[in-house]
This record gives structure tokens, C-alpha cells and sequence, in this order.
């Protein structure tokens, strides 16, 4: 039985909430911080995950976004964390991704000795097509990612190896 604080809709759930609650009501009517949610296959998460984002910063050519993620899949679970940088101006930005994505292939993670917990590091570079008027986005790039295996005895950056995924999103900011 999976405990229900491990489930990602009840993590998305509350980090919502609480990121949404944080701040003060009138400090939201008058400058409301830009967050969405996007559906990205591949990128940051072995095969999909589903991902709450929320602008840090923003300056005339460069943007800061915090992300949080979940994925279920048979018996995996995935939850990348990071942020990312959106550049240049109008709807078309370069953007630069960096996430640690936690996962497991057999949903685990309070039986640390029968775990398989795995642990990506990625990198991502791509492009984003997001109107500055609009909403919506879709994003597309390239995700190269250390993967690690950090049981006790065996976590050491000479047993990471490099991979690469390919990765599309789909989102929308409200």
C-alpha cells in the first residue's frame, strides 16, 4: 500500500497551495506571479510527468521559473525538481533547464534496504514558443542527464553515467 503522501497529485496538491497562499491577498491582486502547469514526455522525467511551474524573477530579457513535477508509471515514480531560464524577448526564448529528478522503479521509498531509488541530474537546453501576451506555451529540447545510483555503498560520481533524452512540453500559465 502506497502511503498517500508519496502520491504526486497530493504533492502538486499542496505545494500549490502553499506557493499560492504565501503571499499576501493584496500583494496578489495588485502583481500576481505568473504559475502554470505543463505536461512534458521525456525531458526531465524518464517518461512523462505532469509539472506545476511558478515565475521567480523577471527582467526585460531574461525570466526565472521554479518547477515541480510527478509522474506515475506502473510501479515507477518520478518527481523532478528545478527551475529553469527563459531568454530573450517576444514569444520565441532559448530556455535552460535544471532538475534533479528522484525515481524509483518499484515505489519504495520508505523500505530503504529492498530500494531501487534512482537519481537523474539533468541539464536541459531548448526552445520555447510562448506568446507575451498569451498563456499557453510548447516547449521542445535536448536533456542530457547524469544518472546516478545512490545506494549507501555505491553513490560516487565515477559510476554515474550520461544520457540523453528528448524532450516536449505543453503548458499553460494562469
Amino acid at each position: 500500500m502506497t502511503p498517500p503522501w508519496v502520491h504526486p497529485i497530493f504533492l502538486l496538491t499542496n505545494l500549490f497551495l502553499l506557493l499560492h497562499c504565501s503571499q499576501p491577498l493584496n500583494a496578489q491582486a495588485e502583481h500576481p506571479v505568473p504559475q502554470g502547469i505543463f505536461l512534458e514526455a521525456g525531458g526531465a522525467a524518464p517518461y512523462y510527468s505532469l509539472n506545476y511551474t511558478r515565475q521567480l524573477f523577471a527582467a526585460e530579457k531574461v525570466s526565472g521559473h521554479f518547477r515541480i513535477g510527478g509522474a506515475v508509471w506502473g510501479k515507477g515514480l518520478a518527481m523532478p525538481v528545478g527551475a529553469s531560464l527563459l531568454l530573450g524577448g517576444g514569444a520565441h526564448h532559448p530556455e535552460l533547464t535544471l532538475t534533479l529528478t528522484p525515481y524509483s522503479e518499484g515505489l519504495r521509498f520508505w523500505n530503504r534496504d529492498d530500494s531501487d531509488l534512482l537519481l537523474d541530474l539533468v541539464l536541459g537546453v531548448g526552445y520555447r514558443y510562448q506568446p507575451a501576451s498569451g498563456a499557453f506555451f510548447v516547449a521542445a529540447g535536448l536533456f542530457p542527464y547524469l544518472h546516478f545510483d545512490p545506494t549507501p555503498a555505491m553513490l560516487s560520481e565515477e559510476q554515474a553515467e550520461l544520457r540523453l533524452r528528448v524532450g516536449l512540453s505543453v503548458g499553460w500559465y494562469f
